[in-house]
């Protein structure tokens, strides 16, 4: 039984079992041993990436400081308005709901086995591909993104029935070449992404503000999952230490992910006319451009 314990530790698989109670000292003292170990290990996993723990578990390594570049997909998520929000509603009241909030991307990370790398204040960040490599990391990215927009459309209603003002997200996705890794000091460290990657995923989070966007990802994610997803153009930007601009689009939803995020016939009709509008800009023929984009 003490074996079978420290195999679910292992495999960080659900609640171990109460200690064993056994007249054998050694036996019983082994038991409590374990079972202070098992919760050790869940409340580190809780603070670290899950992947990363099972990583640990499964070697004898220890952590040192260092990483690699992986290519991967890295999703910032913020809160529309959260400096307003704070000063207009009691803080009992907007912990519960932020932490609403942040259950529910969290949840859809994990559903499209995405890492969560840290909470920064209102914001989460995540990245698809590490600790262990992911095949479609773009696409899965993009799913939980728009997991996490109907989790917060059915927060927000349940939100409105009861006079509260709704919580809107706005999310941003890239897909690049980023250093992966432990990073800090041999004190403390953190498993983490860096690189212009991440400050352009964040770029593409703030980017909704200036359009009206829900969901915004660059062309790279495009490139790795377009003919999976339902997008429409948006325009092409520059990035603060990039020479040239990004296209990017606006996620409306995904094919092959369930009936739930299929985009729907006004939805694709939107996408098109969209796409016509755009079409007229990057000629540079902003008179019928301006026609299309009011159509």
């Amino acid at each position: 039984q003490l074996a079978a314990n420290i195999t679910k530790i292992e495999r960080l698989d659900g609640e171990a079992p109460p200690p064993l109670q056994s007249a054998v000292t050694e036996i019983s003292v082994l038991s409590k041993a374990i079972d202070t170990l098992g919760t050790t290990v869940e409340s580190f996993a809780a603070f670290v990436p899950v992947g990363l723990v099972r990583q640990l578990m499964r070697t004898d390594r220890r952590l040192e400081l260092g990483g690699h570049s992986r290519f991967l997909s890295i999703l910032f998520t913020d809160l529309e308005s959260f400096s307003t929000l704070s000063e207009d509603i009691p803080t009992q009241e907007l912990l519960s709901r932020v932490s609403s909030y942040l259950e529910a991307v969290s949840k859809a990370v994990h559903a499209e086995d995405g890492t969560i790398d840290k909470f920064i204040g209102d914001g989460v960040m995540a990245f698809w591909g590490a600790p262990a490599l992911l095949e479609d990391h773009a696409w899965h990215a993009c799913v939980a993104a728009l997991r996490a927009q109907q989790a917060m459309d059915r927060l927000n209603e349940a939100w409105r029935r009861d006079e509260l003002r709704p919580l809107n997200v706005r999310i941003g996705i890239h897909s690049d070449a980023v250093l992966v890794g432990n990073i800090g000091s041999n004190e403390r460290m953190g498993y983490t992404v860096m690189g212009d990657g991440v400050n352009v995923a964040a770029r593409l989070e703030g980017v909704n503000k200036e359009y009206g966007t829900r969901i915004c990802v660059s062309h790279a994610v495009f490139r790795e999952a377009g003919e999976r997803l339902c997008v429409r153009p948006i325009n092409d930007i520059t990035v603060k230490g990039r020479r040239g601009t990004i296209p990017i689009y606006e996620l409306m939803g995904a094919y092959g992910a369930g009936p739930e995020l299929e985009p729907r016939a006004e939805t694709l009709q939107l996408c098109r006319l969209t796409r016509f509008a755009h079409e007229a800009l990057i000629h540079s023929d902003f008179a019928l451009a301006l026609i299309r984009y009011q159509a």
